[in-house]
């Protein structure tokens, strides 16, 4: 039908420009700041299904929280005594 295939068309340039933004904010962004805003994208998908009505088990939140704080772990930058 007429209204799936304009809907598809529709999603299909969407992604195409995300893509283009993403690929065009790499360049201008610092890889560190880059990987916290990709960690964050999850987060708002998660509220946006809350909102839209999705209920998530406590166990699928927490293992999302997990992923999360893994990639903000793996940017930190700590800086460790040397011992010689």
């Amino acid at each position: 039908s007429w209204p799936l295939v304009l809907i598809a068309i529709a999603l299909g340039l969407a992604s195409a420009l995300i893509q283009f933004v993403m690929n065009w904010a790499q360049r201008v962004v610092d890889p560190s700041r880059a990987a916290i805003i990709y960690a964050g994208e999850p987060v708002w998908a998660g509220i946006i299904g809350r909102i839209a009505g999705e209920r998530l088990p406590i166990i699928a939140l927490f293992g999302g929280a997990l992923v999360v704080l893994g990639v903000l772990v793996s940017e930190l930058k700590i800086k460790l005594p040397i011992r010689k």
